[in-house]
């Protein structure tokens, strides 16, 4: 289940500069036991068009052709290392894994930020977002339509949608469901395409 979450932090970490992979651990566990994966990314691309480091303003020209300006805060403190042709990249993702956990047992929540930037004299770049690992009661299954209802430890109620019928047919009310969201935005700064 985390080697998915890994992953994709993982590629975050590689686009970002960000430390946070290290941060999560592989669980154990066993071949047979059901899991779940489910994400999504939105990603967006701008080139630099112009930087006026006195008022911090970036001028960036997105992919669609549309020319927009940037403040660019005090916090980001590599503001000198970007040059007009740069490109920046900002990824926003969700990602939830869950297995399968049979028996009873304590509902939990641990809830962590994620908050990196980037080194000085590196491009400029930051990831900001939350990890929650959570164990929840399974209190309904609706096999007809796909979804599982789980209880969380602050007794907050979510309906999901289970895609793999294997997956599905093992779950049973009572069950409860162990698993990790991370939800994250990501923008860095990267040299500019090689020009062919």
């Amino acid at each position: 289940m985390k080697t998915a979450v890994k992953t994709t932090l993982l590629a975050l970490t590689l686009a970002f500069g960000a430390a946070h992979a290290a941060d999560a651990k592989p669980a154990a566990q066993a071949a047979e036991t059901p899991a779940v994966v489910m994400g999504d990314a939105v990603r967006a691309e701008a080139e630099v068009v112009a930087i006026n480091k006195k008022t911090r303003t970036v001028t960036l020209k997105g992919e669609d052709g549309n020319v927009f300006d940037v403040i660019v805060g005090k916090e980001a403190k590599n503001l000198a290392q970007v040059k007009v042709g740069d490109r920046v990249i900002a990824e926003h993702m969700e990602v939830l894994a869950m297995e399968l956990k049979k028996g009873g047992g304590l509902r939990e929540t641990v809830e962590k930020d994620i908050n990196e930037t980037a080194k000085p004299g590196q491009k400029p770049g930051a990831i900001r977002g939350r990890e929650i690992d959570f164990v929840a009661d399974v209190k309904s299954v609706d096999a007809k339509a796909g979804t599982i209802t789980i209880l969380g430890a602050k007794g907050r109620v979510f309906k999901l949608k289970v895609r793999d019928p294997a997956v599905m047919a093992q779950i049973k009310e009572g069950d409860q469901v162990k698993g990790t969201y991370v939800v994250a935005t990501g923008i860095v700064v990267v040299a500019p395409k090689a020009k062919k």
